[in-house]
């Protein structure tokens, strides 16, 4: 029975896991948010942080190409991101959230 309740708790644990994309050189960089399609240009010199949480072994997966990062979450798990500034990045339209008073 113990050996049953440590497995389960094991594969009900949560990893938290992060991933820096850095647009180096002189170009920005874009990245794709799958499953949702939304992109987000990280300018040149700067970075997104990528979060992902799930269960151990089901990560996210990063894919890399010249020019443009695809990032997706695991199917159970799920994904945030935040601008260099510390925004958060809203994953359905890839807008970081606003970060000061808004004018009309």
């Amino acid at each position: 029975m113990i050996g049953w309740v440590r497995d389960w708790r094991r594969r009900r644990a949560v990893v938290q896991e992060r991933v820096v994309v850095t647009a180096g050189g002189g170009d920005p960089l874009i990245v794709v948010f799958e499953p949702m399609g939304s992109l987000y240009e990280v300018p040149a010199g700067e970075c997104l942080t990528v979060g992902f949480h799930g269960r151990p072994g089901e990560s996210g997966v990063v894919d890399h190409w010249s020019g443009y990062v695809s990032v997706c979450f695991a199917s159970t798990g799920t994904m945030a991101a935040w601008t260099a500034a510390g925004a958060e990045t809203d994953l359905i339209t890839g807008c970081p959230e606003a970060t000061g008073p808004t004018t009309r």
